[in-house]
C-alpha cells in the first residue's frame, strides 16, 4: 500500500493511551480503545476498522503509550495500521475506520 499517514488520525490520538484492542474474527474486524487526560475531565474512544486482514502480533507488553499509525492508500486500498512499543507490534489492513463509541468523564486529582 502505498499512501500517506493520516494527519487526521494522528491529531486524535495524538496523547492518548491505548488500553484496548480487540479482535473479532467473526465480524474480521479490530477496535482499537483510546484514553486521554485533559485537566480534571477524561474521556475514552474506540476506532473499528471493519474487513481487518493481514493481521499480525508479535508480543505484547502493558497498556500505555504505543505508538499508532494509520496510513491511507489509494481510495479503495482502505487503511494501513501499526501499533508498536518495545517488546509490542501489531499491524493489520482494514477497509476504514468508524468510531464506536466514546465516554466523557471527570478526573478527581489523585485518582
Amino acid at each position: 500500500m502505498n499512501g500517506s499517514e493520516d494527519d487526521g488520525f494522528r491529531e486524535l490520538t495524538e496523547g492518548s493511551d491505548l488500553f484496548y484492542v480487540h479482535l473479532d474474527e467473526r465480524e474480521r474486524s479490530v477496535t482499537l480503545g483510546f484514553a486521554r487526560e485533559r485537566g480534571s475531565e477524561g474521556s475514552e474512544f474506540f476506532l473499528r476498522f471493519p474487513e481487518a486482514r493481514d493481521v499480525r502480533v508479535r508480543g505484547w507488553t502493558h497498556p500505555g503509550r504505543k505508538d499508532v499509525r494509520v496510513t491511507r492508500g489509494d481510495p479503495g486500498d482502505g487503511v494501513a495500521v501499526d501499533v508498536s512499543s518495545q517488546g509490542s507490534s501489531l499491524s493489520f489492513r482494514a477497509a476504514g475506520i468508524t468510531v464506536a463509541r466514546t465516554r466523557s468523564f471527570p478526573v478527581w486529582p489523585g485518582a
